[in-house]
């Protein structure tokens, strides 16, 4: 050995036990090396001579005895690891004769880290010899010494030699390749975007281990990765830990060498919740490659059991290396908020849906199972559907369960829903409407399902299944947070005694300005007293109001034109075509001109509105048009009324016939589709409108419930018949159609027992009145020729019948309008009229929920459920009962 060496080497042992701790002690410091040796010498020879308290052991106890020195034995210390690295714990084993004292402390050192020292017995002396089990950690790359360590027994030291030993880092190589290649690199928050990974190697399978590859974006928050079951080959397949998780890819060897790594790849998706820029830094994969002769890569048939799950810990002569990809810049765009449904789950295109069922024969009420296979280039994971319930096609046709059960398909993923048809009506599961986002074309689409045809039996000889028979207790429960809203003012408020005040202290003057007053509004009220006792020249004039107040040229013009000449032919906005404007117009005597522009524009409204281009339609100046149109009607309106009193109802005979053939054609579509849907819808509205002849109220509005019955809309076809109740109270079918619509309501809702005077009907009140005052004069006639008791008891008895019928009517009539429906899917009821207060339940109202209405303010209905309890609603979703006598 060359003595530069041999010095060195002796000088680290010096600096070792100088710095050793109490138990296992390191050697003398390096400026004293020649004293540590001759204490060293000295050790081995007793002495009587006492020690020098320098060189005395560090762990004994200062004494003013002589003591004898403990014999200095050389041990020999053995590494487990043939490689080292600052980040891996090493292992380091000392084989000890004798049973040696434990200590707390951990010796020190510049270039390594001790973890713990593990006295356990030995292997090799069983019956009195130790092993201590050194486990430490590198503390920088390079060369470094593994310090001497002193370990002592009641009667000798033992000493290992310091060792050197060479530490590595990770090392990049070109013997590899990896890349992470997105598709695209602009998608909308919310797409998956399909990402391949690609990791290759023309080295020997059998050499590498323990993998390590963590991408920055499986700890990003608004991030979700995805990545998809391995689809390849079983021979094919090879698992691999990636980002924290144990997934499978594809791995294909080269053909001419099988022994080489080959390629593996895989795909994984990554959704971005959060518009704007995502840099993706470089990505660094790292895996272990074995020195000398390697053992088998996968020694075991698992798919987790190869070398790359092998830990760092476990390898022993082996190198580091890694490769890293380029970084990735991602533009991520907002979703618009325009036409977006509350039935997009999230989809995107390409995307295809199809519809099965379990059975095309079923009993009413009886459980159907739906399977739902949405197929497109998203993984499993990130394919949801919104919940059946929020699809209008199903409303009262099925009660359905809001959970899906899903399942994996290579291409897509199915959802499985459990429905019950509630009527044998019913004739096909229909089509559903499920709303995706096309990136290409930058909108929203819809698609469409094919309907599933389906035979629906009676069960127990019912038609119809009550849902109440599922849900029997209260579905509604009150929620106790939230204030409800402010009380209303009464007559004695502040305000009214200083009106009071007001109008006495002035009273000439406002006699004055009373007298004055009359002359100016005489003329206006003639107008009004014309639109009350002609509702038809009432709604002329608002809707002509209406249109005037509009700006010229904007869509909101032509919307109020629209409002305003159907007014003027009595019909409803939603049933007016342009068929009828022409066929109307011509027969009021409008110019030519007047009635091509109209059609013109009904033309471009409707293709605005129903076109796959959606075109903006221009609107010209309407003002002028409409005051003719205006004329006109006024001219028109004395010989529509004597026309209409003379053929008794003739003139809502077209609106019967057409609403007639709507629903014929309706019965004759295929059932479940979207366009047999929306001729029931035509066919209520045009019912609706027939119900404004007065021989023909009751059948109108009884005809237009099965209509709305028929759309699944169960608030609209319970209005219709207890409209229809109003002037067909004993009618049987009747009773058993509203029955039927209220069972396949959602929600239930305890019934107060009691008498409801203010529902009975006024039209057969009055009918009934009538009788009873003739009766009542006869008799007061009878009693004034006979006068006898039994005339006068007969008098008194007709006379307080007619009095407290007439009183009920008047009670009923006052209440016209109280009674009302909820008309739309849910709407949570509010603690007071606007959307900023709390909701009054924890549950939602249900389309067909029945309600008395206490008040109105600001375009919402203060209502009382059956139970007595209270909420409000907005007006325009729910459809108030009117109980009146014509």
């Amino acid at each position: 050995m060359h003595f530069p060496l041999l010095f060195r080497r002796v000088c680290v042992v010096a600096i070792a036990i100088t710095i050793a701790p109490i138990s296992w002690a390191q050697s003398p410091d390096p400026d004293t090396t020649s004293t540590a040796l001759e204490t060293t010498d000295s050790a081995t020879e007793p002495t009587a001579e006492p020690a020098d308290a320098s060189s005395a052991e560090p762990s004994a106890e200062p004494s003013a005895e002589p003591t004898a020195e403990l014999e200095i034995v050389e041990a020999t210390i053995e590494f487990k690891e043939q490689s080292w690295f600052t980040d891996v714990v090493a292992t380091a084993i000392v084989e000890l004769p004798d049973s040696i004292e434990e200590s707390d402390e951990l010796p020190f050192n510049d270039d390594v880290s001790f973890i713990e020292i593990n006295l356990q017995p030995s292997t090799v002396s069983k019956s009195t010899g130790q092993q201590a089990v050194i486990r430490f950690l590198p503390r920088r790359p390079g060369l470094a010494v593994f310090p001497s360590l002193d370990f002592a027994s009641p009667t000798h030291v033992y000493r290992t030699p310091a060792i050197e030993f060479m530490v590595s880092v990770p090392q990049p190589t070109e013997d590899m390749q990896f890349e992470l290649k997105p598709a695209k690199t602009t998608v909308y928050a919310g797409e998956p975007l399909r990402v391949d990974v690609t990791w290759s190697s023309n080295q020997p399978s059998n050499r590498f281990r323990a993998l390590q590859c963590f991408p920055t974006f499986f700890n990003e928050e608004g991030i979700e990765v995805v990545i998809p079951r391995c689809t390849a080959d079983r021979d094919q397949q090879m698992g691999l830990p990636f980002g924290g998780r144990r997934i499978v890819a594809e791995r294909t060897p080269p053909k001419d060498d099988p022994s080489q790594f080959g390629t593996v790849t895989f795909p994984l998706f990554l959704r971005f919740n959060n518009a704007g820029p995502i840099e993706i830094p470089a990505t660094r994969l790292e895996c272990a490659w074995l020195k000398g002769r390697a053992a088998p890569f996968a020694p075991y048939a698992a798919y987790y059991n190869n070398g790359l799950f092998e830990p760092l810990s476990a390898l022993t002569a082996y190198e580091r290396v890694y490769v890293e990809t380029e970084p990735m810049k991602i533009e991520v765009l907002p979703l618009p908020n325009k036409d977006r449904s509350e039935l997009f789950s999230g989809l995107f295109s390409p995307c295809e849906i199809e519809i099965a069922t379990s059975t095309d024969k079923i009993n009413v009420g009886q459980v159907l199972e739906v399977d739902i296979r949405v197929h497109g280039d998203s993984p499993h994971g990130m394919l949801e559907l919104k919940p059946l319930t929020l699809q209008r096609s199903l409303r009262g046709r099925f009660q359905v369960s809001e959970e899906f059960g899903r399942t994996w398909y290579p291409d897509g993923t199915g959802f499985r829903a459990r429905v019950r048809p509630l009527t044998t009506n019913v004739k096909a599961f229909p089509s559903l409407q499920i709303p995706i986002f096309d990136s290409q074309r930058e909108r929203y689409v819809t698609l469409q399902t094919v309907p599933v045809p389906l035979q629906v039996n009676p069960q127990d000889g019912k038609d119809f299944f009550d849902v109440r028979t599922i849900a029997t207790d209260p579905t509604l429960t009150d929620n106790a947070t939230g204030i409800w809203h402010n009380a209303r003012p009464t007559s004695l408020s502040r305000w009214m005694n200083q009106a009071i005040a007001i109008l006495a202290e002035y009273m000439f003057v406002w006699l004055a300005l009373g007298a004055a007053a009359f002359a100016i509004l005489v003329p206006w009220v003639r107008e009004q007293r014309r639109r009350a006792i002609n509702p038809d020249y009432r709604r002329q004039a608002l809707a002509y109001r209406d249109l005037r107040r509009q700006p010229e040229g904007t869509p909101e013009k032509w919307q109020a034109f629209r409002r305003f000449l159907s007014s003027g032919f009595s019909m409803p906005v939603e049933a007016w075509t342009a068929g009828d404007a022409e066929q109307r117009l011509r027969k009021l005597g409008l110019a030519e001109h007047d009635i091509k522009l109209i059609k013109t524009l009904h033309a471009q409204s409707d293709e605005s509105h129903f076109s796959a281009a959606k075109p903006t339609a221009s609107v010209p100046e309407l003002n002028a048009l409409a005051h003719r149109l205006y004329v006109a009607f006024r001219q028109a309106a004395a010989v529509m009324l004597l026309a209409l009193m003379a053929t008794g109802g003739t003139a809502f005979a077209g609106d019967w016939e057409d609403a007639e053939s709507l629903f014929q054609q309706a019965l004759d579509s295929p059932a479940g589709q979207a366009d047999t849907a929306a001729l029931y819808l035509q066919a209520a509205l045009k019912f609706e409108n027939a119900a404004a002849s007065p021989d023909r109220r009751g059948v109108a509005w009884y005809n237009a419930g099965n209509a709305w019955f028929q759309t699944g809309e169960l608030g609209q076809a319970i209005a219709c018949y207890r409209q229809a109740k109003i002037y067909l109270p004993f009618d049987d079918e009747l009773t058993n159609n509203l029955n039927a619509a209220r069972a396949l309501t959602v929600d239930v809702v305890e019934t107060q027992s009691g008498l409801q005077i203010r529902t009975w009907p006024v039209r057969w009140i009055a009918a009934v009145l009538v009788p009873i005052v003739f009766l009542s004069f006869i008799v007061l006639l009878v009693h004034i020729r006979f006068r006898t008791t039994t005339t006068a008891v007969a008098s008194i008895a007709c006379l307080t019948a007619a009095i407290v019928i007439g009183l009920i009517g008047l009670y009923a009539h006052s209440h016209s309008g109280s009674e009302g429906v909820v008309i739309v899917n849910e709407i949570y009821g509010r603690k007071g009229p606007a959307y900023s207060y709390g909701n009054a339940f924890n549950e939602p109202l249900h389309d067909g929920l029945e309600f008395h209405r206490i008040s109105t303010r600001n375009a919402w209905l203060e209502i009382e459920l059956l139970d007595g309890r209270q909420c409000w609603i907005p007006q325009d979703q729910a459809r108030l009962i009117r109980n009146e006598r014509f």
